[in-house]
């Protein structure tokens, strides 16, 4: 009966013993910990005097960080978008971009928009190791700021842009130039700008720098008038655009008078007003950056995203996308959360970067080099209006 016992023991203690073994065999792969989420954050005006722009930006950023995740992410960690309104304000942008920092703990975030937002938030964002990248940011005051270390910008400065600008008033043989541009970073740059390069061929007759908030232009309208200008530039944003265009047919201020306007009104916004459309058809003509002619990256993008949203992308739709793709190379590059690495690798994938819109390249500050521009006009189809590609311009 003992040995009987004992056999018994010994049978069930070998049998637990191989099924121990045997499922020891099948627990051998050790779980992989998932990296973490990489916080990128975004500063665009969905509200405010730009919101017909800053929206579509948004969905540029969405399908770059859609792609990028598909692909990966960065080094196989996902890429986790936090998105704030900029409000078209450069207060409410810089409270965004503190915000993105110290709540959700974005070290790079794309934007913000508008050049005053970048000015009131650039010496705060250098500070705190915060890198800004902004598609839409064009003020030549930017330029050499003691904090560009943490920031850059894909989009041409407005140097650049009153160059093509000026040559549209020097093809034409303008001689008398007005400007009616708003009074800040933005329209006083384009200003600036279209002043130096037609230094010595024109002669500047009349300058309006006015208040986009106002929206009630006809004192300064007639003093523009009354200066008999040939040519009127324009800097503006869609709600202003469409009162200035409104106002200025009232008073006459169509052809034989030419307006040249700059990107910022180049939105759906802006056209959705007959009277203000019916008097850009006549009158007005405006210059935007576009991509390179036959830019198969272009075309592809433009596919991409009238699939995604069913729209076809606007002004600096391409330029956002860059700055995204620009970004997320960067921090795949530094393989580090480390900002400052960063920052010094976006310089590095900025030096001929094939984007979509067209060849990246920045200096040693992060601003781009060079661009293309497009003249643009607005056409009537029946009741409706649509923006026209007039002819490319070189800068």
């Amino acid at each position: 009966m003992f040995k009987k016992a004992v056999i018994l023991l010994l049978t069930l203690v070998m049998a637990f013993t191989f099924a121990a073994c045997k499922g020891s065999t099948t627990s051998t792969t050790v779980p992989t910990t998932k990296p973490a989420d990489v916080n990128l954050g975004v500063v665009m005006d969905i509200t405010g005097a730009l919101s017909g722009i800053g929206s579509s930006l948004v969905n540029s950023i969405k399908l770059a960080v859609d792609q990028a995740n598909a692909a990966g992410g960065i080094n196989g960690a996902q890429i986790k978008l936090f998105i704030e309104d900029g409000k078209t304000d450069p207060a409410a942008g810089f409270e965004a971009i503190k915000k993105l920092a110290t709540v959700n703990g974005c070290k790079v975030i794309i934007g913000p928009m508008i050049s005053g937002a970048v000015l009131s938030s650039g010496q705060w964002a250098a500070d705190n190791k915060v890198l800004l990248i902004s598609p839409s940011a064009t003020s030549p005051q930017i330029a050499q700021q003691s904090w560009r270390q943490f920031f850059a910008r894909t989009a041409a400065t407005d140097a650049i842009q009153g160059k093509a600008m000026a040559q549209i008033i020097s093809d034409a043989g303008y001689k008398k130039v007005a400007f009616m541009v708003q009074n800040n970073q933005y329209g006083v740059g384009i200003a600036d700008a279209v002043t130096a390069a037609i230094a010595g061929k024109a002669t500047v007759v009349s300058t309006i720098k006015y208040d986009p908030t106002k929206l009630d232009y006809l004192s300064e309208l007639q003093q523009i008038k009354a200066a008999a200008p040939d040519v009127i530039v324009h800097a503006g944003y869609e709600d202003d655009a469409v009162i200035v265009f409104k106002q200025a047919a009232q008073l006459g201020l169509g052809k034989p008078i030419q307006w040249i306007t700059s990107e910022g009104v180049k939105a759906p916004k802006t056209i959705s007003d007959a009277q203000a459309a019916a008097f850009m058809v006549q009158n007005v003509v405006g210059t935007n950056p576009v991509s390179q002619p036959n830019n198969a990256l272009f075309t592809a993008f433009v596919a991409a995203y009238k699939a995604k949203f069913n729209v076809d992308p606007g002004t600096y739709n391409d330029t956002v996308y860059d700055a995204t793709n620009i970004a997320i190379a960067a921090m795949k590059s530094a393989g580090t959360t480390d900002s400052t690495k960063i920052a010094a690798a976006v310089l590095t994938v900025g030096k001929n970067y094939a984007g979509v819109s067209g060849t990246v390249t920045f200096d040693q500050y992060g601003d781009r080099t060079s661009a293309t521009f497009e003249e643009w006009g607005v056409v009537q189809t029946g009741s409706t209006y649509d923006f026209k590609q007039i002819k490319i311009i070189n800068s």
